[in-house]
């Protein structure tokens, strides 16, 4: 979904072509994990968004002896899935990757409803953030052994620890966006 975030809202930029949007990948994200791209993907998300009809083919030009190239343009309907595919990804993600993608277009989309969103994932996250501190091993484990005991303690801590950075970040985030709907204003 990242990748087609990524495609969509670019084309909201103005026309471009595959190459060019792979360029803009490489070059501003350096983390693979954010936007992972290669050109069987691409061209093979290019063709899935062009069946869609969220993308429609603008001109094919041909330079020299290059192969061609062919330009396209977002559709309202495409438009209107990038609003959705931003959504979706505030209301599902896991872990907090997959928003990267959708914050570099928010532009595009109803900020009230990501902030909503927004304050959602981190009463979500703080719930999450409660049940790791408040979850403790059945007695019966600690008595299995004490090295795995220490193991899973080691493990656990880990875990809230990655929580409570998620909450912290996702706090951020909200003043953020609370601050970007004031500006808009």
């Amino acid at each position: 979904m990242q990748l087609q975030i990524f495609i969509l809202g670019i084309l909201c930029e103005g026309n471009n072509h595959p190459y060019e949007i792979k360029k803009l990948i490489q070059k501003n994200i350096s983390d693979e994990e954010i936007v992972k791209v290669n050109d069987g993907t691409l061209y093979y998300r290019f063709e899935s968004l062009l069946k869609k009809g969220y993308i429609t083919k603008i001109e094919v030009s041909r330079e020299n002896n290059r192969p061609e190239r062919t330009t396209y343009g977002i559709t309202d309907q495409g438009r209107e899935a990038l609003k959705e595919d931003i959504y979706k990804s505030f209301q599902t993600f896991s872990n907090l990757r997959p928003l990267y993608a959708s914050l570099l277009f928010l532009k595009h989309v109803d900020l009230a409803k990501i902030i909503d969103l927004t304050e959602k994932a981190v009463e979500r996250t703080k719930k999450r953030f409660q049940l790791q501190n408040d979850s403790h091993l059945p007695v019966w484990w600690g008595n299995y052994s004490k090295k795995i005991s220490e193991n899973i303690d080691f493990i656990t801590s880990h875990a809230r620890s990655n929580i409570e950075y998620d909450l912290d970040w996702l706090e951020k985030l909200l003043i953020f966006l609370r601050g970007t709907a004031k500006d808009r204003d």
